[in-house]
């Protein structure tokens, strides 16, 4: 199989540590940054390019990874599925929804293997979690990321990364669709002022959610402030909660037995592992992830955004 990447800075170390743990040869890299492109192409004893088309082109890849930032997405994840490779892409997959049903659409006419990289999905925890809620039906879902983020190149900026509910947040309003189901409206309120010399943005969200069940959420997220079980989510039904503790520990109560599980896979391994099994497969349902359903999570984050704005709750749009 031939593997290449579109962008391969920050989290393409971690799809390559991966690959490099699957025994997986890297053929090209593309990076609008050369020295970087160039340094790790000697790292991984492949070829450079700084324009993507130009590395689709020559190489004939199998399965591309894409990861850039949301506000990067011009049209890289299109091309590399109308090349006829496969494509992994870094959540979140855009900025722009319409754009996003776009890239779907295209997706989907050349029928190739599409995964997003919503790694929570694929931990010990979530397999768990999914095995003990079964077809329970949910009442709450609740859900936060606290960090403390330090200096990083773009994703203060709001144009490039969207806001921190849209760029890291997003995990955890994937995980409440994952358990509760899709979302209708939401209702979000932000603080500014103690995170200004770390993003142009919100630096404290509290946002809800009313999802199309009936069941109802909360997330809240800052980026100023390193908490304990800073990425967390929590589901509660009829003498039922459980509380993921991202990545590795379950707990809760189900069925009058406390529930006290310790994975060890958090997810980032196995979803390189289950793309490229689905990739030599042909199947996509061995996907957990896929485009479309990471623009669904996508939508839910735009109109988190959209509800900072204009101060009153906003329908998600449907894709």
């Amino acid at each position: 199989m031939k593997i290449g990447f579109i962008g391969v800075g920050g989290i393409a170390g971690n799809y390559l540590g991966s690959l490099q743990k699957l025994e997986r040869p890297i053929a090209a890299v593309c990076d609008i940054n050369a020295e970087r492109a160039q340094q790790k192409a000697a790292e991984l004893g492949a070829r450079s390019y700084t324009d993507h088309r130009a590395m689709l082109q020559s190489e004939r890849l199998d399965a591309v990874f894409i990861s850039i930032p949301p506000g990067a997405h011009s049209g890289q994840v299109v091309d590399a599925a109308q090349a006829g490779a496969h494509v992994f892409v870094a959540k979140p997959v855009g900025l722009d929804l319409d754009a996003v049903r776009c890239t779907r659409d295209a997706i989907a006419q050349a029928g190739v293997i599409n995964q997003a990289g919503y790694m929570a999905r694929y931990s010990d925890i979530c397999e768990r979690a999914r095995e003990i809620v079964g077809e329970r039906p949910l009442g709450l879902g609740l859900g936060r990321f606290m960090c403390r983020m330090g200096a990083h190149p773009w994703w203060g900026n709001s144009e490039i990364c969207g806001g921190q509910m849209l760029e890291q947040t997003t995990h955890v309003f994937d995980q409440l669709r994952l358990f509760l189901g899709e979302v209708d409206e939401v209702f979000a309120y932000g603080h500014r002022g103690l995170g200004d010399d770390i993003a142009d943005f919100e630096d404290s969200t509290a946002c809800n959610l009313r999802f199309k069940s009936g069941a109802v959420g909360n997330i809240h997220s800052t980026c100023c402030a390193n908490v304990p079980d800073g990425f967390v989510t929590e589901l509660s039904g009829r003498d039922f909660y459980l509380k993921l503790s991202h990545d590795t520990h379950l707990t809760g109560k189900a069925d009058g037995e406390e529930v006290d599980f310790r994975g060890e896979e958090a997810g980032y391994f196995r979803q390189v592992e289950h793309f490229l099994r689905a990739v030599e497969a042909n199947d996509q349902t061995l996907v957990r992830s896929s485009f479309e359903d990471a623009a669904r999570t996508l939508a839910v984050t735009l109109a988190a955004n959209r509800s900072l704005d204009s101060g009153r709750p906003e329908k998600v749009e449907s894709i």
